[in-house]
């Protein structure tokens, strides 16, 4: 399932943020649909699992899963 436009806009802010705070910088804005929301490095986890949140979105089964694999005794 293909993420709305507003979606992905807040998708990729949301990228840029953690890129911004990865990168050393103390606070991270994300402004998107008329509401906004600072991140700092002690809210990291919250970002990862807001973006996480919406990769979900995209995918048509939700987690992809590896291979099946089978084993022969």
């Amino acid at each position: 399932m293909a993420l709305s436009p507003s979606e992905q806009a807040r998708l990729d802010s949301l990228r840029a943020a953690r890129d911004l705070l990865m990168s050393g910088r103390a606070v991270a804005e994300v402004q998107s649909g008329g509401r906004s929301k600072k991140f700092a490095q002690a809210n990291m986890d919250e970002l990862t699992a807001e973006i996480r949140g919406l990769e979900a979105r995209t995918s048509p089964r939700g987690r992809q899963r590896g291979a099946v694999t089978f084993r022969f005794r």
